[in-house]
């Protein structure tokens, strides 16, 4: 190859890769699009409830969270806060410890005799406070389902994930990425494996079906610039929704079959005599166990985009998988980059949505507050930003004001459903662009190309799917047969 040759094949190849970028870069923005939210709002509405069904049914309970960095000695700090709260309510001569339940409801009698004698609004402010802070040290060690607990687990991180990269903290942000992906699913399989499997399906389920619509409407606007609705893409994922379970769930399948298959096999090996063997053969048990490690490694990187390519190509589970892991094998390093920017955007764009989210919540509680003044609006707008786990103050109301604040409560958690729809709409929009950009630069193969000419398959959208003439114009990969 001549020096002309080289140097025009690595001017083709950064050229590329800069296209690449600011394609998976646009998915924080195109993930706000209101198709897109509200099918990311419908995706949380489902897993919401599905999951509170289960934590309502279940018998398993687990702390506040399932974050592990929530030490002992915390715990042992709200016991003492409790014990205390006990002993000043006069519980300290009962035969039994008392239960949460009953030290909530003291305090909470407590708490409205006393304000009721005092007329100083600063005494009653301090009296409030005390309430709040003894009533959050019980909501931190009740017990909840493991839905709950997994859900707080996930926000605190993503949390820590968003923080570390606004402060520019890459170690943080990778910990907390680890720990949301691999920590908290393994703490709740261990604890709960049935749960964990029932969670696994539900999630996998919604995120076929609305991850799924979204990875279409992104794949006909990235790459034929068309504004399809989120019925369009709803119907495209309803039509294929066999293939996307099957990308979706297969490699989880997979996985749970040889750690199902190896338990059964140990049976045997735990027999005197027989365990010796079972040493010696041990080896058989790492060689799958690094075969299945890679697999979820693998699945952990690149779920959103076996979605992706489904909605891009229309694919099989075989293929979508074989295609991605191809391309993500191919350029390893370039996968990582484009992951890295993808994460890095989208922090900075969640961030931004969450203080726009905060101030909102906070400006209505003002304002309405001026108006429709008393207990009901004394826990509204006091989120903290950056805080997903959207811990606010409990309720101090009672009466009337107690029905009035649950429904101020359900118009802010109407808008924090909006806020979590965007994390749903991201996740699916970059495993299309993803996918998009690994095929631009692997396979020299323009994201205007999504599939073979022809209407699109269960969608309303009719439209002959032919590369755009600007779009190919302006890429270095236009010229020859494709």
């Amino acid at each position: 190859m001549s020096s002309t040759e080289e140097s025009n094949h690595e001017q083709a190849g950064q050229h590329a890769l800069s296209k690449a970028l600011v394609l998976v870069a646009g998915a924080a923005v195109s993930a706000l699009q209101p198709p897109r939210l509200l099918l990311g709002v419908l995706a949380v509405a489902c897993i919401a409830i599905g999951g509170s069904l289960l934590d309502a049914v279940g018998t398993s309970s687990w702390q506040r969270t399932i974050d592990a960095a929530h030490t002992e000695d915390a715990q042992q700090r709200l016991q003492a806060a409790m014990q205390d709260t006990g002993r000043r309510l006069g519980f300290e001569e009962a035969s039994a410890p008392p239960t949460i339940g009953e030290l909530r409801t003291a305090l909470r009698r407590d708490f409205l005799e006393s304000r009721g004698g005092l007329e100083d609004p600063e005494e009653r402010l301090e009296l409030e406070s005390r309430y709040l802070d003894e009533l959050g040290a019980l909501e931190e060690l009740e017990p909840c389902g493991p839905f709950e607990a997994t859900m707080r687990g996930a926000g605190l991180e993503l949390g820590r994930f968003v923080e570390g990269v606004i402060e520019v903290r890459p170690g943080d942000s990778l910990v907390a990425l680890s720990r949301l992906a691999y920590q908290i699913p393994l703490l709740l399989w261990s604890g709960d494996p049935f749960v964990a499997i029932l969670l696994a399906l539900l999630i996998g389920f919604c995120f076929a079906l609305f991850g799924g619509a979204i990875a279409r409407l992104d794949a006909l606007e990235t790459g034929l610039r068309l504004k399809p609705t989120a019925w369009d893409g709803l119907e495209f994922a309803w039509s294929n929704i066999q293939k996307l379970l099957q990308s979706v769930l297969l490699p989880l399948a997979v996985v749970a079959i040889l750690s199902g298959l190896l338990a059964i096999v140990g049976i045997p090996f735990n027999l005197p005599v027989l365990d010796v063997l079972g040493g010696i053969i041990y080896g058989l048990s790492i060689a799958l166990s690094l075969v299945s490690a890679v697999l979820l490694v693998g699945y952990g990187a690149m779920m959103p985009m076996l979605v992706g390519s489904v909605g891009v190509e229309r694919c099989d589970a075989g293929e979508s998988i074989q295609s991605s892991w191809g391309s993500v094998m191919a350029r390893p390093g370039h996968f990582l980059l484009l992951l890295g920017a993808g994460l890095a955007c989208f922090a900075i764009g969640l961030a931004l949505v969450d203080v726009i989210v905060v101030l909102a919540l906070d400006v209505a509680a003002t304002s309405w507050g001026g108006i429709v003044s008393g207990g009901a609006m004394r826990s509204a707008g006091t989120f903290t930003a950056l805080d997903f786990t959207f811990d606010n103050l409990p309720s101090t109301t009672s009466g009337t004001a107690t029905a009035a604040g649950a429904l101020v409560s359900f118009w802010e958690q109407l808008l924090i459903a909006l806020l979590l729809g965007y994390v749903f709409s991201w996740i699916a929009t970059i495993g299309t662009r993803l996918f998009l950009a690994m095929r631009f630069i692997v396979d020299k193969q323009s994201p205007s190309v999504i599939w073979l000419p022809g209407t699109l398959g269960g969608s309303t959208v009719q439209v002959e799917e032919r590369p755009e003439a600007r779009f190919e114009s302006e890429d270095t990969f236009s010229e020859g047969p494709r």
